[in-house]
C-alpha cells in the first residue's frame, strides 16, 4: 500500500512537511519574484487543501508583494535558507497552500498548470537535446 501523503523537508531537515496526495496540484509559477526567490527560471508548487497540510520546525517569514502590490509572504527555513511556502490572500480564499515541490521526498508530480507565463524565461523548456550527466561531470 503506497502512503496517501507526500513527505518532504528542508535541507537541514530541520522544517518538516506533509500534505495529501489526494486534492494536490502541481504547478509551475514564472513569476520574476518566485525566479528570485529560487534563483533558477521557475518555482514548482504543490497545492493542496489548507486543512490537510502539516508544516512542523521553525520558520522565517520574508514578506513581499505581488504584481498587483497584494501581500505575499515567503516562509523559509532560517538555518539553511530552504523555500518551504509562498502564501497570499488569493491562496488563503481559495482554501489551498502552496509548499515547494522540491522538498518532497521521491520527488514531486509533474506540473498540471503554469501561471505568470508572461515573465517565463525565453528559452525552452524542453530540455531533451540538452546533454545529460548522472552526477556533476568531472575533468
Amino acid at each position: 500500500m503506497t502512503d496517501s501523503n507526500y513527505h518532504g523537508s528542508c535541507l537541514c531537515g530541520s522544517v518538516r512537511v506533509k500534505l495529501p496526495r489526494d486534492g494536490a496540484m502541481s504547478a509551475i509559477c514564472h513569476c520574476t519574484h518566485c525566479q528570485k526567490q529560487t534563483g533558477s527560471a521557475y518555482s514548482t508548487v504543490l497545492m493542496a487543501p489548507a486543512a490537510d497540510v502539516e508544516v512542523e520546525g521553525q520558520l522565517a517569514t520574508f514578506n513581499d508583494a505581488n504584481d498587483q502590490g497584494q501581500p505575499v509572504q515567503r516562509i523559509f527555513c532560517p538555518r539553511c535558507g530552504s523555500p518551504i511556502e509562498t502564501a497570499s490572500a488569493a491562496s488563503a480564499a481559495t482554501g489551498f497552500r502552496l509548499i515547494k515541490s522540491g522538498l518532497l521526498d521521491g520527488g514531486a508530480p509533474a506540473p498540471q498548470i503554469q501561471i505568470f507565463c508572461d515573465s517565463a524565461l525565453d528559452w525552452p523548456f524542453s530540455l531533451q537535446d540538452v546533454p545529460r550527466f548522472a552526477r556533476m561531470p568531472t575533468g
